[in-house]
């Protein structure tokens, strides 16, 4: 198990409060999932990330970023090792090309499942595997599924999302038999498109109704509830439905539907 938390704003913005100063920020969580931490952004479109393998409530590091970073699009974690050693390799968020990717959950009886799974990627990802985690192989099947809708570099959010089902359908078929059920909330942007899914674990949302656009000025994702609204006057969180799938385009234009098959 771990916690996640991602944001898209049409302002740079702060995530001092969610990440550091919040009664129940990350941080916070921290103290039940100590196993490193990482914290992506974009600057002028491209990714930046560090990642740490001290609890983030006893990293000065952490503190340190959580009052520097300021930007439209934030991805931060905190882990509990399930799947794979506590190594930088095995900590979120993970990065390729222009997208990030962070899971809270775990993949039932992994022993039996990574290969039929790994065998799904596309070979040429594949060959990019650097840690030993579920989550890490999850990443790199939606980038396989969503290169076949279109190129990574330039993905629209209809085929992010697309892809963003399939993953999570195509990990149930595999993995899930008996009682044993995988746990596939995922956390997932390119810096314009931000999407996330809700699947055996808690998922929330902080937005402001669209303008008549449709098109909202933030929209904020946390695992657990932060316990109070953003700063700023800022939306209340809200409690997304199980199989939940969030898809925010480079509009900001917000919506929320279900990962199973209509």
């Amino acid at each position: 198990m771990c916690r996640l938390f991602g944001c898209r704003s049409r302002a740079v913005d702060a995530v001092s409060h969610e990440l550091f100063h919040g009664a129940n920020a990350l941080r916070v969580q921290s103290r039940e999932h100590p196993d490193g931490w990482g914290v992506g952004w974009y600057e002028d479109g491209v990714p930046r990330v560090v990642r740490s393998l001290t609890p983030a409530h006893g990293d000065a590091d952490f503190e340190k970023l959580s009052q520097f970073v300021s930007a439209q699009t934030v991805l931060a974690h905190v882990r509990k090792a399930s799947v794979g050693r506590v190594a930088e390799d095995n900590t979120h968020p993970f990065q390729r090309g222009p997208w990030l990717f962070a899971h809270n959950g775990t993949i039932p009886d992994w022993d039996r499942v990574r290969a039929p799974l790994e065998a799904l990627i596309d070979p040429s990802l594949r060959d990019e595997l650097r840690g030993e985690t579920d989550s890490e192989r999850c990443f790199l099947l939606f980038l396989s599924l969503l290169r076949r809708r279109c190129e990574l570099e330039r993905a629209n959010a209809e085929a992010a999302g697309a892809a963003m089902a399939e993953t999570v359908a195509l990990v149930r078929e595999i993995a899930e038999h008996g009682e044993h059920r995988a746990s596939t909330t995922f956390l997932a942007t390119d810096g314009r498109v931000l999407l996330a899914c809700r699947r055996g674990r808690t998922l929330f949302l902080s937005s402001p109704a669209p303008d008549r656009h449709g098109e909202s000025g933030y929209v904020a994702i946390a695992s657990e509830d932060p316990g109070e609204p953003p700063p700023g006057g800022k939306r209340a969180w809200r409690l997304l439905p199980e199989e939940a799938l969030v898809v925010v385009d480079e509009r900001l234009r917000l919506t929320v539907t279900s990962i199973l098959p209509q």
